[in-house]
């Protein structure tokens, strides 16, 4: 068995930090500045609404482990699944982490274009 990658490595520690907070905020935007909130009291480095070419912006990059993270409260698995792919296809994308309050989208496949993929379901939603 090899050694995680750094990016594997970065995913699942961002995706247990998110899922063992609990976020008290009502919508997506203010979802984003308490992950925002949250990824910097972590000493995480990472950028905001990173533009990624033509697969569109993505909510968070952490930057030394190129993983991205797409925050979603509302949108059917298949429209997420797509936009994933996307960033997925990318060659500076090398995870992802779908932070989300639907349940539906922890159905997500494991790997996107050979990258690790992860759900943090907000477990109770939000307020």
């Amino acid at each position: 068995m090899s050694a995680p990658t750094p990016a594997m490595t970065a995913l699942e520690q961002v995706r247990a930090l998110v899922t063992r907070h609990r976020f008290r905020c009502a919508g997506e935007a203010l979802l984003q500045e308490a992950l925002d909130q949250v990824l910097t009291e972590a000493g995480i480095p990472f950028q905001r609404e990173v533009r990624l070419g033509e697969a569109g912006r993505i909510d968070f990059l952490l930057t030394e482990a190129h993983v991205g993270l797409e925050v979603k409260v509302d949108g059917g698995l298949s429209e997420v699944t797509r936009q994933l792919v996307r960033y997925a296809e990318r060659e500076d994308i090398h995870a992802l982490l779908l932070v989300t309050t639907r349940s539906r989208h922890d159905s997500l496949p494991a790997l996107m274009q050979g990258k690790p993929v992860r759900v943090a379901v907000l477990r109770g939603g939000l307020l």
